[in-house]
């Protein structure tokens, strides 16, 4: 037997093209979109129902009726109790799961494709048919004032919660948890989440979204056989107004005793998905703070030590997107890392680099194949889409616009925003301890 050994490595060739999955799309008998895709292989498939569901529907006594609501569709309905729902879905081999977010409700199950059909049907029994019983609405306001307690204790939560309330103007829903205060939440009986139901949850507000392996199943018949009788009418959704930010340098103190790191969030307004940069906005993200070769984890985390990591990223939902870039660092360099951050973050305006842009537009474009190659992660990407408003495809006008992407443009996407109407400074840790070393980059706000 010869062995070789090889002096040089072999060549890499280069990536395949790849697009986002196409769907078929049809309707059911009441008239709700829904969408196949159809990826085979895929024996477990996701449906996935997304509605237009604007957090400023609720009323603003009521803030956090949204969440109990959709955490409570699935604790009995008018054909089962809480109990028998979940046996059925255990019977099924089904995944269930809630999400609200600033535009949208979505409601999920995760099933072996062999049984579809009854899975769905339970889907649409939680979303169509719920009973919101007294007893279960109240055992989830209890949950939820407990889980503002343990939120509250966590650094990150607080930081981001300061971020939202000095980043966003008052009267701007954003500003204020997406799942309400103590105050709002113990208001909530079940006579307020079933009217918030009915004026917010029916077909014509509803998209339905199936992937998976459609081979020998007619995913989109099982749909309209669960959803088509679907009857409820809800009122028309409300147009979100563009957000209201608070502009300018700011440093915000958060008050946490006995906190052994600080926790930092740094960030600013950014662009949402309809801006055409925001695919260029991306890479100069993944060039600054995206990624652990970012500029600013190799200065706080390689060469100075300050931190075990951060991360920056450009978000959005439907309208007005933020950039933040977070992380934690020791308690002793809050200040020295907080003026560093402020630096790279700065000096990024000033032009990113070819080789820079370059890695960050191959990392973007070659592991998207990866990102979507489980059906949940097609359902979840396209439900998010339309919870924003664009194209169900809008992963390949994305990519589009990162190959497009030079330094130039990255650098002009990043300047737009980052830095231009001033940077707020979070950081949630011991205030005795750092209160001086933030006091040197400016005036600070503290909260307790």
């Amino acid at each position: 037997m010869s062995s070789q050994i090889l002096t040089t490595p072999p060549a890499v060739a280069p990536p395949r093209p790849w697009t986002f999955p196409e769907a078929t799309s049809t309707a059911t008998r009441a008239g709700t979109p829904v969408h196949v895709f159809d990826r085979p292989g895929q024996y477990v498939a996701t449906v996935r129902v997304t509605i237009a569901m604007p957090l400023i529907a609720e009323p603003r006594e009521l803030e956090g009726v949204a969440t109990i609501m959709s955490r409570t569709l699935d604790e009995g309905t008018e054909l089962r109790s809480a109990n028998e729902f979940a046996a059925a879905l255990e019977r099924h081999g089904a995944a269930y799961g809630v999400d609200v977010s600033s535009d949208a409700l979505h409601v999920e199950i995760s099933v072996p494709t062999s049984q579809l059909a009854p899975a769905v049907n339970l889907l649409a029994e939680a979303v169509t048919r719920p009973a919101f019983n007294q007893a279960d609405v109240g055992r989830h306001v209890t949950i939820r004032l407990g889980e503002i307690n343990q939120e509250r204790a966590n650094a990150g939560y607080r930081a981001r919660e300061a971020f939202a309330g000095h980043l966003f103007d008052a009267s701007t829903r954003r500003s204020r948890p997406t799942a309400g205060t103590p105050d709002t939440i113990r208001a909530l009986t079940n006579a307020e989440v079933a009217r918030f139901y009915r004026e917010n949850i029916g077909p014509a507000r509803a998209q339905i979204l199936f992937a998976g392996d459609a081979t020998g199943v007619d995913a989109a018949g099982i749909i309209d056989e669960a959803f088509g009788d679907w009857t409820a009418e809800a009122g028309p959704v409300l147009e979100a107004p563009e957000p209201l930010y608070l502009l300018g340098d700011r440093i915000v103190l958060v008050d946490r005793p006995g906190s052994v790191q600080s926790q930092l969030l740094i960030g600013c307004p950014g662009p949402d998905r309809r801006e055409p940069v925001w695919g260029s906005a991306a890479v100069a993200n993944h060039v600054v703070g995206g990624t652990i070769t970012s500029r600013v984890d190799t200065v706080l985390r390689e060469e100075k030590g300050y931190t075990y990591g951060t991360r920056s990223s450009f978000t959005a939902p439907r309208k007005g997107g933020i950039f933040t870039l977070g992380g934690s660092v020791r308690t002793e360099v809050t200040g020295a890392a907080v003026s560093e951050a402020l630096r790279i973050l700065l000096a990024a305006r000033d032009g990113l680099t070819e080789r820079e842009v370059g890695e960050s537009k191959d990392n973007l474009i070659r592991t998207a194949p990866l990102r979507y190659e489980q059906a949940d992660s097609i359902a979840q990407q396209v439900g998010s889409n339309i919870a924003a408003g664009v194209p169900l495809d809008f992963a390949d006008t994305y990519l589009a616009q990162i190959a497009a992407t030079t330094a130039a443009t990255a650098t002009e996407a990043y300047r737009r925003y980052v830095g231009t109407d001033g940077l707020l400074v979070v950081v949630v840790g011991e205030a005795k301890d750092v209160r001086g070393q933030l006091a040197e980059l400016g005036d600070v706000t503290e909260l307790s």
